[in-house]
């Protein structure tokens, strides 16, 4: 599984225009293939302005491509269409590490024997802007 979080900071002067953005090109609807769990969440900061954070869950990197429309990681619907939307941006991709089998049974290896054993992913998986 495929961690993706996508977090940025809006200026109050963007916020309604990053809001009707963000619910057309950000977020994927429920029947998306692939996916298997999305949350937003807001800071609203004392000048107006808001960090806005979007946690995807998804099933593996190709459903990540597939939405995305593309092997780069790092691009967004929401950049490429209005890069003004955002003071700063970031972008990281997870991949999850499993700490139980399939039943809910104790780990089996210590937490260190996983990351090693874990497949390198591609590279670069995130940037900040």
């Amino acid at each position: 599984m495929i961690v993706r979080v996508l977090r940025g900071r809006v200026p109050a002067e963007r916020v309604t225009d990053f809001r009707d953005q963000a619910r057309r090109l950000l977020l994927p609807d429920s029947s998306t293939e692939g996916l298997l769990n999305a949350h937003v969440g807001r800071q609203v900061h004392t000048d107006g302005s808001e960090e806005i954070v979007f946690v995807t869950v998804w099933v593996n990197l190709e459903s990540v491509y597939r939405w995305i429309g593309g092997r780069n990681l790092l691009e967004t619907p929401v950049l490429s269409e209005r890069p003004d939307l955002f003071k700063t941006f970031d972008v990281q991709h997870y991949e999850v590490i499993e700490l139980a089998d399939a039943v809910g049974s104790a780990v089996t290896k210590p937490a260190e024997a996983l990351l090693v054993e874990a497949e390198p992913l591609p590279t670069p998986m995130g940037t900040s802007v």
